[in-house]
């Protein structure tokens, strides 16, 4: 049985796509193993794939997947943001060598293909396939998050969801701005500028709103790069003002009246669901902001305007459709509006040649990387957290207790009985075969899936 090794960094947004195309792999017969990428790429003496399905296919990480490639492992790219960018060239400027270092790169749409087609003279191992998540907001799937929206409606009733991408004037740490700059380069004075203006509106037009629908719930969905606590403060006074970051945002996209945002590619996610959607641009710039999610969303450029959007659609029960030239337009960077991006990824990956000899033995970790290993299988115990922050501390990393805590923020943990649970949802709208889940030694958030009898 050929074992295919799936990480996931960010929970809320990448479990449930990552969960269906895994369980489209079992069901032609693969092992799958999923987790977060730390703890996935630090088991691979454990696990053994034969493919690994990278989360960050780009020219910075071509020195790992030159050595998974040694050791026998092909490894294919699937980008975690592969379609909502600023521009085509912000997408493409660190993929000019990728190509040349992975079995397969699994595009988002015709658009970034082109992209990273334009660097490269072999093509072959690039595949237009769409991303899985999407998948599920077909109409066939989706009632996955209908019915998983039903407590949060019954909790607040009507609400409006803004979902918030501010991790320039709202990081979760100033080791966000570096991350942002490492990837896109130094940000200029004027583009942080424009994204604070927006910030700072978005703050005062929820405080408008909240007066002139006295009735009306509003949930503040933070981008997980964001710091949830800035919005808690703001707003502790207003009972019908929450900020919530539990479960996948989708589910709370299903239940929302209208959801708002502003060039987030939950605005894409919201017009495919059937829920209203509004791109509030209060500040308006052509050089910065994705141009997409504005693209499926009806536009507001002023309170006003957003006001009398939302009061129409707290008095009709229409969903909202997209035009043909909104479905044109999308389908040219998600490809997967109308068809199954986790069939086409499962076909490409059929087709690769991985029985070449495996070398698992280059990939054992160091003694030091065993014992960091060991103490984070303890599943986090005061102990374990203060020798595991320490060894980190001697080694020069200061910083260390701050990512641990950004990155259980972003993977909060993972169980067994959830992935139980999301398969038997899955398996509702979807028939997968009878699914059987393993615990992997030495981790705590990560699972073998395999196909039962």
């Amino acid at each position: 049985m050929k074992t295919v090794a799936i990480p996931i960094e960010t929970k809320v947004r990448e479990f449930d796509g990552k969960l269906w195309l895994g369980l489209n792999l079992v069901s032609r017969g693969y092992r799958v193993i999923l987790g977060p990428h730390d703890e996935v790429s630090s088991t691979f003496d454990i696990t053994e794939p034969d493919i690994y399905l990278t989360k960050d296919p780009g020219d910075p990480d071509i020195d790992i997947f030159k050595r998974l490639r040694s050791a026998g492992i092909s490894v294919c790219g699937l980008d975690t943001e592969g379609a909502v960018f600023e521009s085509l060239d912000q997408f493409g400027h660190n993929k000019k060598e990728i190509l040349n270092h992975l079995d397969a790169f699994f595009a988002w749409g015709e658009k970034p293909a082109n992209e990273v087609r334009q660097h490269h003279d072999d093509k072959r191992n690039l595949h237009v396939s769409g991303n899985p998540r999407f998948d599920l907001l077909q109409p066939q799937l989706r009632s996955i998050y209908q019915d998983r929206a039903v407590p949060i409606s019954k909790k607040y009733g009507e609400y409006i969801l803004f979902n918030t991408s501010f991790s320039i004037p709202n990081p979760y740490s100033q080791r966000q701005i570096t991350k942002i700059e490492e990837t896109l380069g130094t940000l200029e004075q004027q583009k942080r500028t424009y994204f604070f203006r927006v910030f700072y509106s978005f703050m005062q037009t929820i405080y408008y709103l909240q007066e002139l629908f006295p009735k009306t719930n509003i949930i503040i969905r933070p981008h997980p790069s964001e710091n949830n606590n800035t919005y808690t403060k703001a707003f502790r006074e207003y009972d019908r003002i929450h900020v919530e970051d539990s479960g996948d945002v989708r589910t709370w996209i299903a239940g929302a009246t209208v959801t708002v945002h502003h060039t987030s590619t939950t605005g894409i996610e919201s017009a495919l669901i059937g829920v209203p959607v509004v791109s509030y641009r209060p500040v308006q710039s052509e050089s910065y902001g994705a141009k997409l999610p504005q693209v499926v969303s009806k536009e507001a450029l002023t309170q006003e305007e957003l006001a009398e959007y939302i009061s129409d659609q707290l008095h009709t029960d229409q969903p909202y459709e997209l035009t043909d030239d909104q479905k044109q337009y999308l389908k040219q960077y998600i490809h997967n509006i109308d068809e199954s991006a986790a069939e086409n990824i499962c076909r490409v990956i059929g087709s690769l040649n991985i029985n070449g000899e495996k070398k698992y033995g280059m990939l054992k970790p160091t003694l030091g990387e065993k014992i960091e290993r060991r103490i984070k299988s303890f599943r986090w115990s005061d102990q374990a957290i203060t020798a595991y922050d320490t060894i980190h501390k001697l080694a020069g990393n200061e910083s260390h207790q701050e990512q641990r805590r950004y990155h259980a923020e972003k993977f909060p943990g993972l169980t067994k009985k959830e992935i139980i649970n999301t398969v038997d949802q899955m398996d509702g709208v979807a028939e997968l075969g009878d699914i059987h889940v393993d615990d992997i030694p030495l981790t705590n958030n990560t699972f073998s899936l395999t196909l039962q009898g």
